[in-house]
């Protein structure tokens, strides 16, 4: 192969794990430094009347509600609360909160909408796998996304290594830079 095509491939790996490589360097500093980054405050609020089995377990009862809304998102069990007039809950996903409440009596139902923020997002994105509940296909795809771009970066720290290592000039610098990969790689295997 041509050391020009070589080095484009380099390149373009590069800029196909680019984003990915980011947004898992602030997430992690988000996460290192316990960063506050999400937004609390209520953006929209919106009511609708549903008709659904009120006697349900307080799961599929969300669950059911959620699927007829058609939102995506979790329904954490620790934010319910249930009595004998109104059932509260809450819906969440990576980037929005839903905070519902529910007339059991009336069906009427109270939706309030609380965006996270940009920030919230990228740091979600660190430990997420694309199952969302309802989430359409192109946010399910996160996974491929990460997989592949973690395959491409190390066919592409390979490739850069070996592009460095067949045309540089300096024995030093070869020496150094490819110690350098390899204890790197090597802290990497281990984390």
């Amino acid at each position: 192969m041509k050391k020009s095509l070589l080095i484009k491939l380099h390149l373009y790996s590069g800029l196909f794990t680019s984003f990915y490589l980011i947004a898992f360097g602030i997430s992690a500093i988000i996460l290192n430094h316990n960063i506050k980054v999400e937004k609390k405050d209520i953006t929209h609020n919106w009511n609708t009347n549903i008709q659904v089995d009120t006697n349900l377990p307080n799961k599929e009862l969300k669950e059911k509600i959620r699927d007829q809304l058609g939102l995506m998102g979790w329904t954490p069990p620790w934010e319910d609360k249930r009595d004998s007039t109104s059932f509260q809950f809450m819906i969440t996903h990576t980037g929005r909160n839903y905070f519902l409440n529910l007339n059991l009596a009336t069906g009427d139902l109270d939706i309030s909408e609380a965006p996270k923020g940009i920030m919230a997002v990228i740091h979600g994105l660190h430990f997420f796998n694309g199952n969302i509940p309802n989430a359409p296909f192109f946010i399910r795809t996160w996974a491929v996304y990460q997989w592949l771009a973690l395959f491409v970066m190390f066919i592409s720290l390979f490739l850069g290594l070996w592009l460095w290592i067949k045309y540089n000039y300096k024995t030093w610098e070869g020496i150094a830079f490819g110690s350098l990969f390899i204890v790197s790689i090597i802290i990497m295997i281990l984390l």
